[in-house]
């Protein structure tokens, strides 16, 4: 994920082009012109560093960054300050900044030390990974829901490699919870001491992609005022996590793929080989075989990453964990909202396992936070409605208030609505290869198209 940093300076004049540079550079940006509006984002948004001038009205830099340090223990601050001391540097400090910087200054040094504060940060949350490595692995061995017969095999697959060191690839839709098997493995496995780097490569811009894996040396371009370690050299001793690794641009492949098999490689700028002990995890929700074929992936990339392939099945596939995980995800924002909700309706099960949830997992997630917020009593109910606002007749079948004739009915055509739709999307719009997939000549599967309003154009790709 990209990150997010929020800016805090009362001159507009000066934040607007600081924001603007941040943001071309690859992150999130957010601004504030007061400790006060800041304040009120930070309690409503999260964030990666808070980048903070000294002097402005009311509340100065460094009373906020002690307030940051009490409320965000883990939140790196960085200081701006026309007026620079050695006193200004010490309060700055003693306040909890990571770092400081004189106003003014070249975008390019900012960058830097944004750059820097955010990697020293990283180490410090690994160090914590290690720390807590057991409470981890309980996390995720509680998390990781397996009433389906798809995800205990899963389960079976992964308690196979648990204490190997074998290069993993998770294959699967987005949401599907590719990143938290990966720490599930990491944890669990014989590098649960070392440290987990976890890098989404579909948020790197691609000019950066090569400094970001692998670091630079100092003076191998202009702002390069000292040597970075990339992710390669940050997860030495533990696991490399390369979240979308689809995403990777094919010029830097070959370099990747050197990585992994000499275990070295080469900074940007440098002239010594630097040796690395990493386990890689790849994970992407693209089909490889087909981006190989297309000739946007090396073949022998593939090959390296592919040793123990694990698909994770989206969540239409493993209908029982619907209901366990709408638990889970239940108590975990009834007590982050501070209200007493302890279960599910009885109903709400049954209405929670008719959607197909294309979002999978976080889809599911993000919808039980937002009922938690709205429900006022102590029990969640999940109506049809809040699933399919414009198709809540449809829903009704799992109702005892009308006849069985009628409520059957409306269940086969529930079925074959939703049925022809993602056969339909399977097969990208073609009427013949939709079709034979659900068994049907063209005409019946014609027919049953017309009948629920469903057009060939709706699926039709380009």
């Amino acid at each position: 994920m990209k990150r997010k940093i929020l800016l805090v300076d009362d001159e507009e004049i000066f934040l607007r082009p600081l924001a603007k540079t941040i943001l071309s550079a690859g992150f999130l940006v957010d601004t504030a012109s007061s400790v006060s509006e800041a304040r009120k984002k930070l309690a409503n948004d999260e964030f990666d560093l808070v980048v903070s001038d000294v002097r402005m009205p009311g509340t100065d830099g460094i009373a906020f960054t002690r307030l940051l340090h009490e409320e965000f223990p883990d939140l790196p601050v960085i200081l701006m300050t026309a007026y620079g001391s050695i006193r200004t540097a010490v309060d700055a400090m003693k306040a909890g900044a990571g770092d400081y910087i004189l106003k003014p200054f070249e975008p390019d040094e900012m960058l830097l030390l944004i750059r820097r504060i955010l990697e020293i940060h990283d180490i410090r949350v690994a160090d914590k990974y290690r720390i807590s490595k057991n409470q981890e692995t309980f996390e995720f061995r509680r998390t990781i829901v397996c009433e389906s017969g798809a995800m205990r095999r899963l389960q079976e697959d992964i308690e196979n490699i648990l204490k190997l060191d074998t290069t993993v690839l998770l294959t699967g839709e987005t949401g599907t919870g590719k990143q938290l098997i990966a720490r599930g493995i990491h944890y669990s496995g014989p590098r649960k001491n070392g440290p987990l780097i976890e890098i989404n490569c579909a948020a790197i811009p691609e000019t950066l992609f090569e400094s970001e894996l692998f670091g630079f040396a100092k003076g191998s371009f202009t702002g390069a005022a000292a040597d970075r370690k990339g992710h390669f050299q940050l997860a030495d001793g533990g696991t490399l996590f390369l979240d979308e690794i689809g995403e990777v641009p094919l010029f830097l492949q070959s370099k990747i793929l050197s990585a992994i098999q000499e275990r070295k490689f080469i900074r940007i700028g440098g002239s010594r080989q630097i040796d690395v002990d990493v386990r890689i995890i790849a994970a992407t929700n693209k089909s490889l075989e087909e981006e190989v074929a297309a000739g946007r992936f090396r073949k022998d990339l593939f090959f390296r990453l592919n040793v123990f392939p694990l698909r994770v099945p989206p969540l239409r596939e493993r209908k029982e964990d619907i209901p366990v995980l709408a638990e889970l995800f239940l108590r975990r924002f009834a007590r982050k909202c501070g209200k007493r909700i302890s279960r599910l309706s009885s109903r709400s099960a049954l209405v929670l396992q008719s959607y197909e949830w294309p979002g999978n997992v976080r889809e599911l997630e993000n919808f039980i936070e937002r009922a938690v917020i709205r429900e006022k009593g102590e029990e969640l109910v999940i109506t049809a409605e809040m699933l399919f606002p414009a198709e809540s007749e449809e829903v009704l079948p799992y109702s005892s208030e009308i006849p069985f004739k009628e409520a059957k009915e409306r269940v086969v055509s529930f079925f074959e609505k939703r049925y022809i739709e993602e056969v339909l999307r399977r097969a990208a719009g073609k009427l013949t290869d939709a079709a034979k997939a659900a068994g049907m000549d063209n005409k019946n599967f014609s027919e049953k198209m017309k009948r629920y309003g469903i057009t060939l154009d709706e699926y039709r790709q380009g």
